[in-house]
């Protein structure tokens, strides 16, 4: 039979541990409250400016393309189309207790990647395990980045390994609601992503100085812009993910210690029916 005792002692464990959770659903929720209005205001600004990005970038190529045409041209050659490099990115953690989100959007990136055969950027430390444990031995670039704030300085380094490549695809996990967190993939170097709707702009632009300044402006500052973008999108799909795991737990706390309790009091129950029974016995046995 189970020792009380040790019932007491599990009840206390799993008070514990609850408080010891609730700690980390306060800390979540306030992180989350804090970056969730900035989060989805400037999403609507980005994503304006990654369609404009990507209708500087097309015009740019047109440009270039008509000059190399051009010169083609004068000296009777073909033009030969160039090789494109392009890298996929996997936004992970660094902590664990994020929930499903991060598997999740790894097994997107993953198949995404094995398709693609480019070249892979992961980061944070969950994703190295990760693709260590699915794709032993393949080639790839770790950075390692806090899951608490944007590391400026580390969001540079990435940047300039990322600027080496035409294509930069990022895979993160994306806000859609409290409950509702989905792996997104999304280009944020002026491409056309091959699962987004191909929309062809009507409007003509002027550019100021000139087409070669403006291109390059976008392809440094608005490239880091779009990046630091996804690096606060996945951090609040993290947060809002480890809400809900934590939310979970509670109520599993709760459920456990409601048996245990309740099993505290059935051997309770049965010490003092033991406890009657052998007084009953007793006074039998004076009584003979």
């Amino acid at each position: 039979m189970t020792n009380d005792k040790k019932i007491l002692e599990e009840i206390a464990r799993l008070a514990n541990i609850k408080v010891l959770v609730e700690t980390y659903e306060t800390i979540a929720a306030s992180s989350m409250r804090r970056i969730r209005g900035s989060v989805l205001q400037n999403r609507i600004f980005h994503e304006g400016l990654r369609q404009l990005y990507r209708d500087v970038k097309n015009a740019h190529q047109k440009e270039v393309r008509k000059l190399l045409e051009k010169k083609a041209a004068e000296k009777k050659v073909r033009v030969a189309e160039s090789g494109r490099k392009t890298v996929y990115m996997f936004l992970s953690a660094n902590t664990g207790l994020y929930g499903e989100i991060v598997n999740r959007t790894f097994q997107l990136f993953l198949q995404e990647w094995k398709i693609a055969n480019c070249d892979a950027v992961i980061v944070g430390r969950t994703g190295k395990v990760l693709m260590d444990a699915a794709a032993p031995g393949s080639r790839y670039t770790h950075f390692d980045f806090p899951d608490n704030r944007i590391d400026v300085e580390g969001l540079s380094r990435i940047s300039a390994a990322l600027g080496a490549y035409d294509r930069v695809v990022a895979f993160y996990g994306s806000f859609k609601g409290l409950l509702v967190q989905e792996p997104t993939r999304t280009s944020i170097s002026g491409e056309q992503a091959e699962s987004e709707t191909k929309t062809v702009s009507d409007v003509r632009f002027i550019f100021e100085p000139s087409l070669e300044v403006v291109a390059t402006f976008f392809e440094k500052e608005i490239f880091t812009s779009l990046l630091e973008q996804a690096f606060h999108e996945s951090r609040l799909a993290k947060l809002s993910s480890r809400l809900v795991l934590l939310d979970r737990a509670n109520l599993n706390i709760d459920n456990e210690r409601k048996r245990a309790i309740f099993h505290s009091q059935q051997v309770r129950h049965r010490l003092y029916n033991r406890k009657q029974l052998d007084a009953l016995s007793g006074v039998a046995l004076w009584n003979t």
